[in-house]
């Protein structure tokens, strides 16, 4: 099994383009459905913003697991594969999880450091989880990763100095103009990403806040919260007359502001000039705007070189992220190598648990005249022996699941147990060692299986008693292979 991302982002595809593959809240969970279902898709969750689109899965078949998500991908944007391609990435295992690591931390963002980001991600596989498409690996990634995102936020300056775009946005406005104590704002969409602008727009002294939305109450909570003046979508045409600057960010899949009406209505501004930043995906704001006098049209990718502050430690701080990121990622990988040998245990304790019950049946056949009492005592103290005799070899399993020829060793473990099986079906460290060194064919004679077992257990000085060369994996009348 292999952790498998594939996806686009600002670095890689314009607007435009990023804009065909925005996957919005009511057909997310078709289109999580839809790719669980597809061939080589084990887990899945799809990350979404405004900056990226990312399709993380756990495959059992890379080759098939790629050609499924380029597959949704196309049925998403509705292009053809050839058309988008090129700006793909896609990446396995360590890099998949480090990449996700570093959007989570905000290193990965159009602004660095910026914290938007993390509940975004949180939200998306909040989703995934509740279609019912996760599973063991997906879920402990995304733990940790929101985890590690909640404490670079607390535990490092890097979200201090940093910026969102809507911050971005509010910072364009005041490149243009050196005040807006005079302005009227009219912010489009009342979603996170509007109140975010708008906390930033009344931190600048913004005179008037008008707040136009499709659903009218909740245009009117959030132009109570900032002191401003609710619109609906039908008085849109109103609120416009009097902007000096909108700023739209709805989850619209037309445009809201399109050239014929904006032609029309700069016929009745008098050409008074209207400053607009679009921070939606897909685009909120025809961007032929543009050609109308006295109108100016900025999208997200505009935004990329709006804030240059704080930048020496921004830098300094993405530092002690990185460190951070290296470390849980280090962690995730250790957890990856335990619960790889989680199917071998659990075969290696069924079959002493088989044995077990066999023994009790033999002695409860021979011995008839035990009394009740008797036979728990009986049955307490065997299950004692089993728990005593797998204890340290399962937690020399663990300890060796972490070291670099843990295939080897589980193979070894394996054989000694009889249950070769459980590795071929689980095929539980070949997905470990994604984090390590590749698979090598196990090659041991019962010596130098003995000579390494004894080497851990800490005493070299009886070997050849513990395990002769005509060892036959039988002992105390007690065959280990049929454990």
């Amino acid at each position: 099994m292999q952790i498998l991302l594939m996806g686009l982002n600002y670095r890689t595809a314009p607007v435009e383009i990023r804009e065909q593959f925005s996957v919005s809240e009511v057909a997310l969970e078709q289109t999580l459905s839809d790719l669980a279902a597809m061939p080589g898709i084990a887990e899945a969750t799809i990350v979404s913003t405004c900056n990226r689109t990312e399709v993380y899965v756990v495959t059992n078949d890379r080759v098939r697991g790629e050609q499924s998500i380029r597959l949704l991908l196309s049925r998403i944007s509705g292009l053809s594969i050839n058309m988008f391609k090129p700006y793909l990435y896609t990446v396995a295992d360590q890099a998949a999880v480090l990449h996700l690591y570093h959007v989570v931390t905000g290193l990965d963002s159009m602004v660095v450091g910026e914290t938007q980001i993390l509940g975004q991600v949180r939200q998306a596989y909040l989703s995934a989880q509740e279609s019912a498409v996760t599973n063991v690996v997906l879920n402990q990634l995304f733990r940790s990763a929101v985890s590690l995102g909640k404490r670079v936020q607390t535990e490092t300056a890097i979200g201090q100095s940093a910026v969102s775009v809507s911050y971005a946005a509010v910072s364009l406005t005041k490149k243009v103009f050196d005040s807006l104590s005079h302005k009227t704002v009219l912010v489009i969409g009342a979603g996170k990403m509007s109140d975010l602008t708008l906390t930033h727009l009344a931190a600048q002294g913004v005179d008037k806040i008008l707040v136009a939305n499709r659903t009218v109450e909740r245009a009117q909570e959030m132009a109570q919260k900032f002191g401003g003046i609710a619109y609906s979508m039908e008085q849109l045409r109103e609120a416009l007359l009097q902007a000096d600057i909108v700023i739209s960010s709805t989850g619209s899949k037309e445009y809201v502001l399109t050239y014929s009406l904006m032609n029309e209505l700069m016929k009745h501004r008098k050409q008074r000039p209207l400053f607009c930043i679009d921070i939606a995906v897909p685009r909120d704001i025809d961007p032929t705007l543009g050609r109308i006098g006295n109108v100016y049209v900025y999208d997200i990718d505009d935004l990329q070189g709006v804030v240059a502050t704080n930048v020496s430690l921004r830098k300094q701080e993405s530092i002690r992220v990185e460190q951070m990121i290296e470390e849980e990622a280090q962690a995730f990988g250790r957890w990856q190598s335990e619960q790889a040998v989680v199917p071998l245990i659990a075969d290696i304790r069924k079959k002493a648990m088989l044995v077990q019950e066999s023994v009790m049946e033999s002695l409860l056949n021979k011995l008839p005249e035990l009394d009740e009492r008797q036979t728990k005592v009986l049955q307490k103290h065997t299950m004692s022996i089993v728990n005593q005799m797998l204890r340290e070899p399962i937690s020399q399993m663990k300890e060796m699941a972490l070291e670099p020829n843990a295939a080897e060793s589980m193979s070894v473990f394996a054989r000694l147990f009889g249950v070769e099986d459980v590795l071929q079906e689980n095929d539980p460290m070949h997905h470990a060692n994604e984090f390590s060194m590749p698979i090598r064919e196990p090659r041991f004679d019962a010596v130098a299986l003995n000579d390494m077992m004894i080497e851990r257990m800490g005493s070299r000085t009886e070997k050849r008693d513990a395990l002769p060369r005509d060892w036959n994996g039988v002992s105390g009348g007690v065959a280990l292979s049929a454990l």
